[in-house]
């Protein structure tokens, strides 16, 4: 069976309440998993305390371990999260960690040949060798899914273009496309003329861009479909968009109807955002009830 792989950082985020496992390729791995979906994760971490507590969580929630990397060098990641009043989350990374050097090696070369869909953002590149090992991994990739993840001060366009230019599918949310899309348009544009501009200009034909309680939008088959946000009472953010982007990936491999598609993905990430930390237990009841109010 071809697998979805999540190609990047796994880490503790130190949330105000405690540290709990994080990084949006384990966020996304944790849902997509949920919903019985085949993934590997390729990440690395430290020989240390915090590795072996990321690898007993995977392992704990049914997530393979075996492309998951041990630094005897670099620690641990690990991240400092502020929530503001709004359940707004902020990020201050550390740096050097273990997940900024993933290592090319034949196993996940292998796996990444065969893989359905290959999942990745642009923080796994702040470093050279992680950046180099992604590099490699799209040139066999069949299926490059480019999850944008703006954290300043770790990106520029020059490197991000590079890599929208590399994928079949872009997920943004509102301030990224925004940002983003001043390479190719000076002036203001409304969001159809931004997805448009980009999916010409680097080849794209799938883009999805998150709005927070506004919703999302997604670009597929030259058609945009639209769907209004759930409204919920926030606790905070971390993780929703990549709950929203491992439901999308469900779709995607089930072969749902995109309105469909995006009102779930819409769904479980207004549920993340209802609860603390990026990877919350959400069940199916709790979506359906959900979906049968809107």
């Amino acid at each position: 069976m071809s697998r979805v792989v999540s190609f990047g950082e796994i880490l503790w985020d130190k949330l105000p309440s405690g540290k709990v496992p994080g990084g949006a390729p384990l966020n996304f791995g944790y849902r997509l998993n949920s919903f019985e979906k085949s993934l590997s994760i390729i990440s690395k971490v430290g020989d240390d305390s915090l590795g072996k507590g990321l690898t007993e969580f995977l392992n704990k929630s049914r997530l393979e371990t075996k492309h998951i990397q041990i630094s005897k060098i670099y620690k641990t990641g690990e991240v400092n999260v502020s929530i503001d009043k709004n359940g707004i989350a902020d990020y201050d990374i550390l740096n050097p960690v273990a997940w900024d050097n993933i290592s090319l090696n034949s196993k996940n070369i292998d796996l990444t040949k065969n893989s359905s869909i290959f999942v990745f953002g642009s923080l796994i590149c702040r470093n050279m060798t992680s950046r180099r090992t992604l590099k490699e991994l799209l040139k066999i990739a069949p299926f490059k899914l480019f999850d944008i993840n703006l954290r300043s001060p770790y990106y520029n366009m020059n490197l991000i273009e590079e890599l929208m230019l590399s994928s079949d599918f872009i997920k943004f949310n509102y301030e990224e496309i925004e940002e983003i899309s001043s390479i190719y348009i000076n002036k203001k544009a409304n969001l159809e003329n931004m997805i448009e501009t980009i999916s010409e200009k680097t080849k794209t034909k799938n883009i999805c861009v998150t709005m927070g309680e506004k919703g999302a939008c997604y670009y597929t088959n030259n058609s945009f479909y639209y769907q209004d946000g759930f409204k919920i009472n926030v606790l905070d953010t971390v993780g929703a968009g990549d709950s929203f982007l491992a439901t999308l990936v469900e779709g995607i491999l089930n072969k749902t109807k995109p309105q469909e598609i995006l009102k779930k993905a819409c769904a479980v990430a207004a549920l993340v955002a209802s609860k603390e930390g990026a990877t919350p237990t959400v069940s199916m009841t709790e979506i359906n009830d959900l979906l049968v109010k809107k």
